[in-house]
């Protein structure tokens, strides 16, 4: 038995991950949990979210899934949990102080420093999240 877990915050929301076999879609977490009976083997797990997005009516599409990949093995006898997590943890907690940041200038006139700062900071993370974005999660194996 396979069983693959997001491990989440309880912030965050529940979002549709769907998981691959060599390839293969093998389903789509529910409740950040997906069980899957597969053979014993080796296996190129990959989980993702997003998928491709359309441009315009020549069928062409731009890639905007974050995914990561991991090769497993999964043994003839016993079973295999497969647990991942976003890479994300310290740009959350930036992301959360410059949200409070930005509702506090609704009450209060902040200096033009902190705009160029939170413009700037939201590009850098804007960058780094297209660079990671086939590397997006982190993903362990419990046998």
């Amino acid at each position: 038995m396979l069983t693959i877990r997001h491990i989440r915050h309880w912030y965050e929301p529940r979002l549709p991950h769907a998981v691959f076999l060599d390839d293969l879609y093998a389903g789509m977490l529910q409740d950040d949990q997906l069980k899957i009976n597969a053979p014993h083997g080796s296996y190129n797990l990959r989980v993702q979210f997003g998928g491709r997005v359309p441009i315009g009516k020549s069928g062409k599409s731009i890639d905007l899934s974050l995914s990561s990949a991991k090769q497993i093995e999964v043994p003839s006898a016993g079973d295999v949990e497969c647990v991942f997590h976003d890479r994300e943890r310290l740009w959350n907690i930036l992301f959360d102080i410059d949200l409070i940041a930005w509702v506090a200038s609704w009450f209060v006139t902040m200096p033009p420093l902190y705009k160029i700062l939170s413009d700037a900071f939201f590009a850098v993370w804007l960058l780094r999240l297209v660079l990671i974005r086939k590397k997006y999660y982190r993903i362990s194996v419990r046998q």
